[in-house]
């Protein structure tokens, strides 16, 4: 698997991105867990609501920083994850995460990095980050994890 590299110079860009790939995730069978990480401001909640969008969810995808985790359901039901403010990993036996991981859904762990040693090992990571060079609101955003042909189909 490759790393593919996408450049966003808007957050309609991010959102699209996220889009596609869920329009690809949204077929496979079992939990499909993206790690995604990279700094304050960079564009996860587009990138979430992208993904939400794709996969049909008519609620609005919003953070869920205090609540750890939000379910939506939609063609797949998404399991939305901000791990920002676990302190110590064994917060995640308090909200039953290795049972998310099971479910046939989509599971978005945002700040994922942080988690790192709870994670199964087949995920797909997603970094978006900033290159002022390249103009204020570009991103680079990064997927690894996927064959290059299933998300550029």
């Amino acid at each position: 698997m490759s790393k593919i590299v996408f450049d966003s110079f808007c957050d309609k860009d991010t959102f699209d991105i996220a889009y596609k790939l869920a329009n690809v995730l949204k077929k496979r069978s079992g939990p499909v867990v993206i790690c995604l990480d990279g700094d304050l401001g960079v564009g996860k909640t587009v990138f979430a609501k992208g993904i939400g969008a794709g996969l049909n969810i008519k609620r609005d995808i919003i953070s869920p920083t205090f609540n750890i985790v939000k379910t939506y359901d939609g063609d797949k039901r998404l399991h939305h994850f901000d791990v920002y403010r676990i302190s110590d990993i064994s917060e995640l036996d308090e909200i039953g995460f290795d049972e998310f991981l099971f479910d046939d859904a989509v599971i978005l762990i945002e700040w994922s990095t942080l988690i790192e040693e709870a994670l199964p090992k087949d995920v797909i990571r997603v970094v978006i980050s900033k290159n002022l060079e390249k103009g204020f609101d570009y991103r680079e955003v990064a997927v690894e994890g996927m064959d290059d042909e299933d998300f550029r189909n």
